[in-house]
């Protein structure tokens, strides 16, 4: 799929995580070395963000200082136990953010790791 139509099969799949399956929902979309995830679990609003960190990509892939700004300026943090990504929490309670998410998502790959809009893309949702 491009990422130019990603948007609304990212926002299904967020809104699945809330409402099936179980407590360890994941979603992953990804392009090449580059993903940003979500966890959620159906009855929660709250759904958790990760965006992959210079730390596991490599070279040719790694985010410049200004990408790591635009990360930090969507309320990305980096840190973590064992795994340090960019991540943090959404409250989703509306469909209409559900949405705003999907295109957040789309916005990051685009121009935070430099997918471009006809690059391919591949959604994983795994429902518990």
């Amino acid at each position: 799929m491009r990422l130019s139509d990603a948007a609304g099969e990212i926002y299904s799949g967020l809104l699945d995580l809330m409402s099936e399956g179980g407590p360890g929902n994941f979603m992953v979309v990804s392009a090449g070395d580059v993903y940003v995830q979500f966890a959620g679990s159906p009855g929660n609003p709250k759904i958790l963000c990760e965006s992959i960190s210079n730390e596991y990509l490599p070279q040719k892939s790694k985010m410049s200082k200004k990408d790591i700004e635009t990360l930090k300026t969507l309320g990305f943090v980096l840190g973590g136990d064992q795994i340090e990504n960019f991540s943090r929490s959404y409250e989703i309670p509306t469909e209409d953010q559900a949405r705003e998410l999907a295109d957040v998502t789309v916005r990051i790959l685009k121009e935070v790791y430099g997918v471009a809009p006809d690059g391919e893309v591949q959604i994983e949702l795994s429902l518990e």
